[in-house]
């Protein structure tokens, strides 16, 4: 696969990292989840080899600007609207995982006339109910998570037994470990490429339920694939399972809804074929 071109993009007030693949074909344009980056699509795109892609580190991912904490979901669907409008994309098939899911979701039903279509892997388009809870009170545990690694191998090494990382295919891995670090400048070391702290305010942002009402003027095609079902109904975040609203596909004008009982919340990095092959039913 042939390296991709970083862009760095000034959309006002922050700097956006954006990899190109030069191609053929209707673009392709890669949304990832909370806490990830860009090229952690790369097992993916690997295997979209020859076609036009774009893939984003949202902003505080990645090797965007890191702008003060406040991280509200809109703000990267502002973000991401700017860069189309900026680039004059159109044509374009949108690829979603979890938040980037929601994010392209949005992005979508604003620039309508952009889109060709949307993959939606296990997105954060929640149940209604859902957009009505009290926000968490204090900081949310993911902002103690480790940030400091003596090297993308050791973080390899450290999360290859992980639960949530046990069943990534293992370029899959690689990709989150070796582009999710940088290096700190003038030690030895590396630090997480989105700071623990500015994820914690992401999975903390209010969510505005104003998706839901969007849903129906998205009269694209939509495939959505979905995680296993939760074995239970406790309200206990677990990524073992989908966290994407079960009748999301019935507000959809056009949708197809798949649900992979083999996968976990983290579809493209465990499934990368089912991820490519709704890719390809769009195309065609």
């Amino acid at each position: 696969m042939k390296k991709p071109i970083n862009h760095l993009i000034d959309i006002g007030n922050c700097k956006i990292s954006l990899f190109e693949w030069e191609g053929v074909g209707p673009p392709l344009f890669f949304s990832h989840a909370t806490g990830f980056h860009a090229r952690v699509w790369d097992n993916v795109i690997r295997k979209l080899s020859g076609r036009h892609i774009y893939s984003i580190d949202l902003r505080g991912h990645g090797r965007s600007d890191k702008t003060p904490f406040l991280y509200n979901w809109e703000v990267f669907v502002n973000d991401v609207i700017t860069l189309f409008q900026k680039l004059k994309l159109s044509n374009v098939i949108g690829v979603g995982h979890s938040m980037g899911g929601h994010t392209i979701t949005a992005v979508a039903a604003q620039l309508l006339n952009s889109f060709k279509g949307l993959v939606l892997c296990d997105p954060s388009i929640f149940p209604p109910d859902r957009y009505t809870k009290k926000p968490r009170e204090g900081v949310h545990p993911v902002s103690k998570r480790r940030n400091i690694w003596s090297s993308p191998l050791e973080m390899h090494e450290r999360l290859k037994s992980h639960k949530n990382f046990i069943n990534w295919e293992d370029d899959a891995l690689w990709d989150y470990c070796k582009y999710g670090l940088i290096q700190i400048e003038d030690q030895s070391g590396f630090e997480l490429a989105c700071p623990p702290l500015a994820e914690a305010k992401m999975y903390d942002s209010v969510l505005d339920p104003k998706i839901l009402k969007l849903l129906p003027e998205i009269n694209i095609p939509v495939k959505i694939l979905r995680a296993r079902p939760k074995k239970n109904k406790a309200d206990v975040p677990d990524f073992d399972s989908s966290i994407t609203w079960p009748e999301l596909s019935a507000h959809l004008p056009v949708s197809e809804d798949l649900v992979l009982n083999h996968c976990s919340h983290f579809i493209p990095m465990e499934d990368s074929d089912s991820v490519v092959n709704a890719i390809m039913k769009i195309i065609k």
